[in-house]
């Protein structure tokens, strides 16, 4: 008897259960690649924002640098020597009467002024320019105001309130959490407590140099600590360094030294998945940290060089101009 030979038209259990776990691994590692790509482009987008926010910081820091005003001597011989020759034919010529020595020493006397009472009012204020600390930069810029500026916004409560002017004195500093300082207006709109209290960060305070004398004049200076702009919570550190032609220096005063040749600033900024999970809270002193810190809190540190032109033609002041920065508490 000859045996029939059946084929077989199904897999086993065994087969089956061999694709099912070729199926689960493939899987995973499609997945794995995935999550793999998305962590990583992540990652670069937080680091090009990183990058882009720094690089609108610098700049802005760099254009109020560059746009520093100094003070001009008006020289008076041009006019008085027109003043001088348009009145010389009121005294007569021809005549033979000559010109009355007391009527000419009372005008020469009344065009002349008392040297001392200029002096006084020179000394009143800091001239114009710049006034730095390794973490403060304070520069008088002269700017037409824009349309939006000519509306007094009165701002917080105890915050000096700014006039509209054309030279204003911005500052730029970092601002550690403080409930009584400048508030972020864009977490003002939170409703947690965290937020509102962190607002740290670089702040920008621009005020017309005329009301900052007069908060000078009246000590009312620490009015000063909630007025101006938080302009990037992201901001850790911020440190400025300058030139004068010989060396690096990190104070600088105009009153004293003219106009910085060149002027370093140093921003450092933590990325935001550092920031969740290792939080530092703003004013750091950069130069404290080590490279291990900064890879553990994720910060990156960029670096600009500010030149000023026309700075090393200007002429250093002598040194009894003025008071210096001790006046401003810097």
């Amino acid at each position: 008897m000859k045996s029939v030979r059946r084929s077989r038209k199904a897999y086993t259990l065994l087969e089956l259960l061999l694709s099912l776990g070729l199926i689960v691994v493939a899987t995973a590692l499609v997945g794995s690649l995935m999550s793999l790509y998305a962590r990583s482009f992540a990652t670069k987008g937080d680091q090009i924002k990183q990058k882009q926010l720094a690089r609108s910081l610098l700049t802005m820091i760099a254009d109020d640098i560059r746009a520093v005003v100094v003070a001009q001597e008006y020289d008076e011989t041009a006019l008085a020597g027109m003043l001088g020759g348009g009145a010389a034919p009121t005294t007569g010529t021809g005549t033979g009467t000559g010109t009355d020595p007391a009527t000419s020493g009372a005008a020469g006397t009344s065009e002349t002024t008392d040297p001392a009472a200029t002096a006084e009012e020179t000394e009143v204020a800091l001239p114009p320019g710049i006034y730095g600390s390794r973490y403060q930069l304070m520069v008088d810029v002269s700017r037409i105001p824009r349309n939006n500026e000519y509306t007094v916004n009165a701002g917080l409560p105890g915050a000096i309130v700014d006039v509209p002017g054309d030279v204003k004195t911005v500052t730029y500093l970092m601002q550690a959490s403080n409930p009584l300082g400048v508030q972020d207006t864009m977490q003002q709109v939170a409703t947690s407590a965290d937020s509102v209290t962190s607002n740290s960060g670089l702040v920008r305070r621009a005020i017309d140099r005329l009301v900052l004398k007069y908060s000078e004049e009246t000590a009312t200076t620490s009015q000063l600590t909630s007025s101006g702009e938080l302009v990037a919570p992201e901001v850790v550190s911020l440190e400025f360094s300058y030139y004068d032609g010989t060396q690096w220096v990190y104070d600088w005063d105009s009153s004293l030294q003219g106009l910085p040749w060149l002027v370093q600033i140093n921003l450092a900024l933590q990325s935001p998945a550092s920031a969740e999970l290792n939080p530092i809270g703003g004013g750091i002193a950069l130069s404290t940290m080590t490279l291990e810190d900064q890879q553990t809190y994720g910060i990156q540190v960029f670096e600009l060089t500010v030149a000023i032109p026309g700075a090393q033609l200007q002429a250093i002041p002598s040194s009894d101009a003025g008071t210096g920065m001790e006046s401003m508490g810097l």
